[in-house]
């Protein structure tokens, strides 16, 4: 058996019948010549497939030269039949892998589809006698009252940014037109794309409450199932919205001046970007009574909106409060504004 022969075999690169006639002459020899190849070489060898007819006649050949007693087999030969055997099997699992049927592409398209529509759906409860203040996926905040119960996806949906709520809660929202910010209480949705507001629909009262602070929200009806008269109302800053269930009522009281109302004493004070300061200022002036705060603290705070003066102080204290979230203290020279 020629060198140049064995060398082919060893890494591959045979024809049929070479290989044959190389399986052949290992089994009949305990020992290969020397210098056959070098370790490198023998690193290097790959496996070579065979078809199914060349596997079973070199198969063939050598059971035939193994089965007679009078040979000795060497740990060269059970090299060369473990080899043959391994590439048989080779080809059977890739004959196997052959006929299986090749995956469906649809199919697996719409599993794909399937796995990203999972809805993931979080709820929070607040069951603390504090308010509870949440930052929703988009960056939005909610202060959740005690009692308040929020449900919506993780993340939101594509095209809506969707909240179910039970109780009362104040949303700050963040600006994105492509994605209204939709809040359902009671079968009345509120619609906004960045502002301000408060609801409120707890579950032991008829009444439901949207309140609008900043911006701009619609306030519509949209389950049948609670049998509420159809209503659509765009509210403006100092709105509030009240849907009586019991007797299926909507009320809208807006910021207008009343009727008959003095005009040196404004209904309302309207503020546009004004300083967090100014706004102090003038709620100081109108309530007559004195607000403490850090300047250091409000000096890069600002404030847009409509402020009913009909409201106590206190109240209007509180909404401004929060829209920067800062805290408000009732003491006996006034009320302190903090961080």
């Amino acid at each position: 058996m020629s060198e140049e022969l064995l060398n082919k075999y060893f890494k591959g690169t045979c024809t049929p019948e070479e290989k044959i006639l190389v399986a052949k002459y290992l089994n009949e020899i305990n020992d290969l010549p020397a210098n056959t190849f070098s370790k490198e070489e023998w690193d290097e060898t790959q496996d070579a497939a065979l078809s199914e007819a060349e596997s079973l006649q070199m198969f063939e050949a050598i059971t035939e030269q193994t089965t007679t007693p009078v040979h000795r087999v060497s740990w060269l030969k059970i090299t060369a039949a473990a080899a043959v055997v391994l590439t048989i099997l080779g080809i059977g699992f890739l004959s196997l892998n052959r006929n299986q049927p090749k995956p469906n592409l649809a199919n697996q398209e719409n599993l794909t589809a399937k796995l990203k529509n999972v809805v993931n759906w979080k709820s929070v409860v607040n069951y603390t006698e504090q308010d509870q203040l949440l930052t929703l996926p988009d960056n939005s905040t909610v202060k959740i009252y005690p009692g308040g119960e929020l449900r919506y996806t993780v993340p939101f949906m594509q095209n809506k940014r969707e909240i179910y709520l039970k109780g009362k809660g104040f949303f700050q929202v963040t600006k994105d037109k492509k994605h209204p910010f939709i809040v359902y209480a009671k079968g009345i949705s509120t619609t906004a794309l960045g502002t301000s507001f408060t609801i409120t629909a707890l579950e032991k009262n008829k009444l439901v409450k949207v309140q609008l602070h900043t911006g701009k929200v619609w306030v519509k009806n949209i389950d049948s199932a609670h049998h509420i008269k159809p209503f659509s109302e765009i509210l403006k800053p100092g709105d509030q919205l009240v849907y009586n269930a019991l007797l299926n009522k909507v009320k809208l009281t807006d910021a207008k001046l009343p009727a008959g109302r003095p005009q040196d004493k404004p209904a309302v004070l309207n503020f546009t970007q004004a300083p967090l300061a100014d706004v102090f200022a003038s709620l100081e002036k109108h309530y007559q009574v004195k607000i403490i705060y850090n300047p250091a603290d409000v000096s890069e705070m600002s404030f847009t909106g409509s402020l009913k003066l009909s409201q106590p102080i206190a109240t209007i204290l509180e909404e401004i409060t929060e829209l920067n979230k800062l805290s408000q203290t009732k003491t006996i020279k006034g009320y302190l504004i903090s961080k």
